[in-house]
């Protein structure tokens, strides 16, 4: 069984002829390549104008085929023998992958992004079978995400900073030195002159040779006012030919030549460090995701204690309304800016009715935490660090229980009779007391689709260039705890809709956790700033 993507299909019609260009394709049987050719170059003389159906055959070979754009085909090619009905899941399958990873309107991007088109194939089909993805596994599976790889990026660009202001402290160095060398170099050639002159008559007597600034970057530098002496007794000295080997004492040595070679290569190197700006743009997002798992320092006009609590959360729920996945990690951070506060005790108010594993730092004294509700240090006398911020406490939620989830997504599509896809999805705030801002949930859309709204709580948007519809809610609270959406577009695949991603900002934490107050060391209330986040690191229905 041999299956290959064929996306391109162009019909000269002045000629009457019909060509094929292949701009992704995969095999999955060994054959030769002129028996591809053949079969490639003999589906477009098959084809039968005005056919309504996408399949063709021959007396060994199956060819069916969908179009995902203009004059642009998905094929796949069989023998007679496979099940049909699966074949064609398998089509639909890999036409929507290739929708979702390129523009499938631009023959270019489709090239350039060949490489991940067959990535995707092979995590459909392997050694020529179906393997049991659906296109939500099959967009995990090719976006997976390594944590380990991001931290290890992170520590590279930090080795690469720190590199590059340590060279830049040598080049600082280096030059301190030059100019340091060049002074010395100055006052030891008047010096020089002088005790040439005086020495039985040769001018070669008492002066320095070339080789006198090794000596010189060992010694410590002389106060300035030894030269502006030194100028005036160099004034009163003959004149000298400048043929003279006495003056000599005031050229270059030949250890300045090697150190100005050797600075301006790091003036060279430096300057390709400050070009290195690639660098540092694309250790953005891998900086970014670190920072969303952990605390970030505080802006300037925050207190002297603040107060940190940020939380993830993971919500997975099938398209029949059942929970695949639900955990929320959460940690509440001190920062600590005034050296007057560093032994502080903070108190919380928590209602553990989700059943949070809950963990406190080492370094705290757990037992009071547990029967007094106080974050405070074991040792009275030790201090939080300052200016950092630390985790106090932890806690993790794993939940199999669909009331639990904060928000929860309906996705109803259902085929007419028209030939299109009516779809109603409706949402809800399972938990009043949240907040939620800023919330966008998109739906996907058949390649190329328009929808047709016919009612929308908020506004929607459509993404053409990710084939998806943009639905925009301000706020989801208490007094707007519901909503729906409805519209319709053509087509007769009610999968194609799913997966739904949720994304929204949040200021509230999931778990009831609260900071009751901050007492210093002298137990007189402290003041305190607080900073609240509940971020969805993933939040679908598939």
């Amino acid at each position: 069984m041999m299956r290959c993507l064929e996306p391109e299909l162009k019909l000269i019609q002045d000629s009457k002829e019909v060509t094929v260009l292949s701009l992704a394709s995969r095999q999955f049987v060994e054959m030769p390549r002129t028996r591809i050719e053949g079969l490639l170059a003999s589906f477009p003389k098959l084809m039968v104008p005005g056919q309504q159906h996408t399949t063709v055959e021959t007396d060994t070979i199956r060819y069916l085929y969908q179009p995902i754009g203009e004059e642009m085909y998905a094929v796949l090619i069989t023998t007679r023998q496979n099940n049909i009905v699966q074949d064609m899941e398998t089509l639909h399958l890999m036409a929507r992958a290739v929708s979702d990873i390129c523009d499938v309107t631009d023959q270019q991007d489709v090239v350039l992004r060949g490489f991940d088109i067959i990535l995707a194939f092979d995590e459909i089909i392997t050694q020529g079978y179906r393997d049991n993805v659906d296109l939500a596994k099959l967009r995990m599976i090719t976006e997976m995400e390594s944590q380990e790889e991001k931290i290890q990026e992170i520590i590279e660009n930090n080795k690469q900073r720190e590199a590059k202001q340590e060279l830049k402290r040598q080049a600082k160095m280096f030059d301190q030195q030059r100019r340091e060398a060049a002074k010395r170099g100055m006052g030891e050639s008047s010096m020089g002159g002088m005790g040439g002159m005086g020495s039985s008559g040769s001018i070669l007597g008492g002066g320095r040779m070339g080789g006198s600034y090794e000596p010189l970057l060992s010694r410590e530098p002389e106060p300035v006012r030894s030269f502006a002496s030194a100028s005036p007794t160099r004034s009163n000295t003959p004149s000298i030919s400048a043929n003279a080997r006495g003056m000599r004492l005031g050229r270059k040595p030949k250890g300045a030549d090697a150190m100005g070679a050797m600075q301006n290569e790091i003036d060279l190197t430096q300057s390709l460090m400050d070009n290195m700006s690639i660098v540092d743009s694309t250790a953005a997002p891998a900086a970014s995701a670190a920072s969303r798992a952990t605390p970030t320092m505080p802006p300037m006009d925050m207190k002297g204690v603040h107060v940190q609590i940020e939380e993830h959360i993971v919500a997975v729920v099938n398209r029949d309304g059942g929970l695949e996945q639900m955990e929320v990690k959460g940690d509440l951070s001190l920062v600590i800016s005034d050296p007057a506060y560093a032994n502080v005790q903070v108190g919380v108010v928590t209602n553990n009715k989700h059943n949070a594993q809950v963990k406190t730092h080492p370094k705290v004294d757990k037992r009071r935490f547990n029967t007094d509700a106080v974050i405070a240090l074991k040792d009275a006398a030790s201090s939080f660090p300052l200016s950092q911020p630390i985790g106090v406490l932890k806690w993790r939620i794993v939940s199999t229980n669909e009331d639990d989830i904060p928000l929860t997504i309906n996705c109803w599509p259902s085929l007419s009779a028209t030939g299109t896809v009516d779809v109603n999805i409706e949402y809800e705030l399972t938990h009043p007391k949240l907040e939620l801002n800023g919330v966008v949930i998109s739906i996907p859309l058949p390649p190329g689709a328009q929808p047709t709204v016919s009612d929308v709580d908020g506004v929607y948007e459509v993404d053409r260039a990710h084939s998806t519809l943009e639905w925009q809610i301000p706020t989801i609270d208490a007094s707007n705890s519901n909503g729906s959406l409805d519209f319709s577009v053509p087509g007769t695949d009610a999968g194609l809709f799913f997966p739904v991603v949720v994304s929204f900002a949040c200021e509230k934490p999931y778990y009831d956790i609260d900071v009751s107050g901050i007492t210093g060391a002298d137990n007189e209330a402290v003041d305190f700033s607080q900073n609240i986040a509940l971020i969805p690191d993933q939040y679908a229905v598939i």
